[in-house]
């Protein structure tokens, strides 16, 4: 029986929010249509029924009932951090996985704890465009994050323990490798997240070989392959083969942490060798079908995310294309192992290229080499690393086998246009593009061949920027630092620039998101790492006109950024009260400093921020940075009342006592208030006496701790400033 449409049938329905009877009704028109006869229509209404009585876990990815305030949970350590306060993995709770931060840990893995603290909000929004906490989480297996102590521990027992401990010494005999040899290998076979050099990682990402780094469909097919070469060599036949090859990749993803896209990868992996030893293509619509549905039912929150549409657009571009492509390259007589390498990493690119662009902001011009280089020598990795968990004397293999990966993604990531931003294509342009390459897998013409060229290029159509005009205010959520994005007719510029690690997670996603490929400027409030650092990613990634600040001595965090403006040649404006830029139709302006900086306050740093008044048409902003009330004090003493009221006031210094004094919001009067700030920072901000002194000047209050990315609309009228909070 073909699976193909009730497949999906099945992805389509788990993908929305239909009810029951809807849901039943587009999966019998869809086998309908297909005239697959009787047997299919029922098949692809039992799926519907069952996938829309999982309708609730589609729509909200954390099932399930969440106890309020102060709670205590017990369960087995399964994964674990090297750091004092590094959070833990815990597993087996009565509300599932938990990632776990305490004040006295780290706990140990297989070691059996109960911990007492709060479990974190999750549903509130990420920054715009950027998938919610809750998905992250839910993607990793984790049901949610209790902040607290750990209250007892015991070393645990069964299974989970057992296997959490056998991983911890996976890890501990592959720790004296040289690094970051030991760091691939630990995700590799371990299924350790996060412990590559952060540098060492984005070379990964630029050459689009990532996959490598994770225990997914590339490591479980090679393991497989591997397991049936071997068996079969000793004389297995071709069922005892698949079925011993199926019984070893369930155990290497028990024994990687058995990670959601290790689980979905094994599942397709099972399918392909179930329909081998059933005599049937690996790779063919049936198995593809089959994998598709037991994995939508297994988990049908996760149609929509990223790891199940580039696993399933890989697996059907190689059915489709490696063949034809191998066998093109018969004719140049290479070697059989680099032939199928070749092949299949070229089927998979024709396979995701559009959804990297929609998913990861980039395109990898180069990935097809670094893939055809890389992907033959990772089951020699794999193979090595396995030996040297066995025997160290085995570890100069694996640490050559890993430096050949290592060394061609450096060096091919160091080559010129290694790395293209991207703007997301629409999701049409995206349908029109896999529609053609279907064809051309299934007809292989010249025609179908036209037809994917021109559907590659509605991927890469420039997007058409919004020319509204209003006014876009973006507080992004960056943790304990603080940035802001100004957007006026297609242009932008940002005020702070966050820690670094927030350049390339927050600030070039939400401005390649939104279409940004140039920024206009670039302005640091004060040379503080937590306003500033973040703009050395964005200098590297984008075109920047130009950085403003206030020409303070260019030492430390500040003095880096300098430099990496000078090596981006970008030029460095020195701004002091009365200084002007336009972006779009908004015009910004400093207010302060002025030309003789202040001495003798509480932080003369922050007391010599540059503050930037926003301003479109009858709408005003002022940016505070972090200035306290002596430098609120000199503006009351340098402007009249009326030219500091502003519509919206991003507060000084995260909230602390030491701003937004009275006097200042007197002046001011905000209708809206922003505070950047993280989430239990060290710092106790914002402070309580702030958090009044704002409400009790009638502002309507935002935190970036609470509400995540504060995406506001200004609309300038004769009637004055209409503001408009922006949802997800």
């Amino acid at each position: 029986m073909n699976l193909l449409f009730p497949a999906l049938a099945a992805a389509c329905i788990a993908g929305c929010t239909m009810p029951p009877e809807w849901a039943l009704g587009c999966a019998s028109i869809l086998a309908a249509v297909a005239r697959l006869g009787r047997r299919t229509i029922l098949l692809a209404a039992a799926i519907a029924l069952v996938v829309s009585a999982w309708d609730a876990a589609a729509r909200d990815p954390l099932v399930g009932e969440r106890p309020a305030g102060i709670v205590s949970l017990s369960g087995t350590v399964v994964e674990s951090g090297n750091a004092p306060h590094a959070p833990f993995t815990l597993s087996g709770t009565r509300i599932g996985t938990l990632e776990v931060h305490t004040v006295n840990g780290p706990a140990r893995a297989g070691e059996y704890v109960t911990v007492r603290g709060r479990l974190e909000r999750l549903d509130r929004p990420a920054n715009p465009g950027a998938s919610s906490i809750a998905a992250r989480l839910r993607a990793q297996g984790v049901s949610g994050i209790i902040d607290g102590r750990i209250v007892s521990r015991t070393r645990g027992g069964g299974a989970v323990a057992a296997i959490a401990r056998m991983r911890a010494w996976v890890l501990e005999r592959l720790a004296p490798l040289p690094q970051p040899a030991a760091a691939l290998l630990d995700g590799a076979l371990a299924g350790e997240r996060g412990s590559l050099d952060e540098g060492v990682a984005q070379a990964f990402s630029q050459t689009g070989t990532t996959h490598v780094l994770v225990t997914a469909g590339l490591h479980l097919g090679a393991f497989a392959a591997m397991l049936l070469f071997i068996l079969q060599a000793l004389g297995a036949g071709r069922v005892a083969a698949a079925l011993a090859a199926l019984l070893g990749v369930a155990l290497f993803i028990v024994l990687s942490g058995g990670h959601l896209p290790a689980v979905r990868a094994g599942v397709m992996v099972a399918c392909a060798l179930l329909a081998r030893a059933c005599g049937r293509a690996p790779l063919g619509a049936e198995a593809i079908a089959l994998a598709a549905i037991v994995v939508t039912l297994w988990e049908p929150w996760a149609v929509r995310s990223a790891s199940f549409a580039l696993s399933f657009s890989c697996v059907i571009a190689i059915a489709l294309f490696a063949d034809p492509i191998a066998k093109r390259l018969d004719r140049w007589r290479l070697p059989h192992l680099l032939r199928e390498g070749v092949a299949l990493t070229l089927a998979t690119q024709i396979g995701v290229w559009p959804l990297q662009a929609a998913f990861f902001l980039q395109l990898a011009p180069y990935a097809p080499l670094a893939n055809a280089l890389v992907v033959p020598m990772l089951p020699a990795a794999l193979g090595a690393g396995m030996l040297t968990v066995a025997d160290p004397i085995f570890a100069p293999l694996a640490a050559a086998a890993c430096g050949w990966i290592l060394g061609v993604v450096r060096l091919i990531s160091a080559l010129p246009f290694c790395h293209l931003v991207a703007t997301p294509p629409p999701w049409w342009a995206i349908a029109a593009y896999d529609a053609a390459a279907a064809w051309l897998g299934l007809r292989r013409s010249r025609a179908a061949l036209l037809g994917v060229a021109a559907a590659s290029a509605l991927c890469l159509w420039p997007p058409r920027l919004a020319e509204s005009d209003a006014l876009r205010l973006v507080a992004l959520d960056v943790g304990q630092g603080q940035s802001i994005a100004v957007l006026s007719r297609g242009r932008a510029a940002l005020i702070d620039g966050a820690p670094a690690p927030q350049g390339m997670r927050t600030l070039v996603p939400f401005l390649v998101r939104a279409g940004i490929h140039r920024v206009d400027a670039l302005i640091v409030s004060h040379p503080h790492q937590d306003h500033l650092a973040g703009f050395s990613a964005v200098l590297r990634t984008l075109r920047v006109d130009r950085m403003v600040d206030a020409g303070w001595p260019a030492r430390g965090a500040f003095g880096a950024l300098v430099a990496d403006a000078g090596s981006a040649n970008v030029p460095i404006e020195h701004a002091r009260a009365g200084a002007r830029w336009e972006v779009g139709n908004a015009e910004l302006s400093a207010v302060a400093p002025f030309q003789r900086p202040l001495h003798g306050t509480h932080d003369d740093v922050d007391n010599d921020s540059l503050i930037v008044r926003v301003r479109l048409g009858t709408c005003t902003v002022l940016v505070m940075g972090d200035a306290e009330a002596e430098e609120e004090r000199a503006l009351l003493e340098a402007y009249a009342p009326q030219e500091l009221r502003a519509d919206v006031l991003v507060a000084g210094h995260h909230g602390s006592r030491y701003s937004s004094s009275a006097a200042f919001l007197a002046a001011v009067q905000p209708r809206v208030a922003v505070i950047s700030v993280a989430r239990h920072n060290p710092y106790g901000l914002p402070s309580p006496q702030a958090l009044e002194r704002l409400r009790a000047a009638g502002a309507r209050l935002f935190l970036t701790a609470r509400d995540g990315g504060v995406d506001l609309r200004l609309f300038s009228s004769p009637a004055g400033c209409r503001i408009v909070l922006q949802h997800d």
